[in-house]
């Protein structure tokens, strides 16, 4: 029979058994940037908004589930759009840790735990990541309570999003991606230049049963 206690009710062994995964995540962890996204124009059809802001971050400890090996994902490949960098980790973070250093000051869409969409900025690489999924009740409880979430990220694609968090490192992201010229001044606008066409269009003869020219 598996025990399931109210998420408030602790037993003394529970806050035993936190105590510990709490220290050897804190032991083993890197101090990172929890990042809370502000909605400003969700589109409720597409489930987006693109004009989202992020205005705060909280150093945050996290461990880093595949530390051994590095990022996941295909790493940089060439698509239809360009050439992609795709990275992707698994964070565990300690839920009285998050809750003490992030959730108590309520920035977060969902107050009680951290949401898909937020970003997680990752000091030792500059790394800016954006969380894709929240394992926030796995089916394993520990003597009835579960007692870290587990974050599922992917490297952010800044997408006009306003970034002003204080913290000049992550800042830093707006300026260098965005397209505004109020913002990153050294924006390089193409100019058409049709001097090779109207040059071209003075040596041949075109017209309108033959516009391609001489076949």
């Amino acid at each position: 029979m598996t025990l399931r206690l109210h998420p408030a009710t602790y037993t003394n062994e529970n806050l035993v058994i936190e105590s510990l995964i709490t220290e050897a995540i804190r032991i083993y962890s890197v101090d990172m940037f929890y990042i809370p996204r502000k909605l400003v124009a969700k589109n409720d059809i597409l489930g987006e908004d693109r004009l989202s802001q992020f205005k705060t971050a909280y150093p945050c400890p996290m461990y880093m589930e595949n530390a051994d090996h590095g990022f996941e994902g295909q790493g940089a490949f060439a698509s239809k759009f360009g050439l992609q960098m795709e990275r992707s980790a698994t964070l565990t973070v300690a839920r009285r840790e998050w809750n003490k250093l992030v959730g108590k000051y309520g920035e977060t869409i969902l107050p009680n735990r951290p949401v898909e969409g937020d970003l997680i900025y990752f000091p030792m690489t500059g790394g800016l990541f954006e969380i894709n999924f929240v394992q926030h009740a796995s089916p394993f409880y520990q003597v009835g309570q579960l007692y870290v979430y587990q974050l599922t990220v992917d490297l952010f694609r800044y997408a006009s999003e306003k970034i002003d968090t204080g913290v000049p490192d992550i800042d830093i992201f707006e300026t260098l991606k965005s397209t505004d010229a109020t913002i990153n001044p050294v924006v390089d606008v193409v100019h058409g230049d049709n001097s090779k066409f109207a040059a071209k269009a003075t040596t041949d003869i075109f017209d309108a049963n033959n516009p391609f020219g001489d076949i």
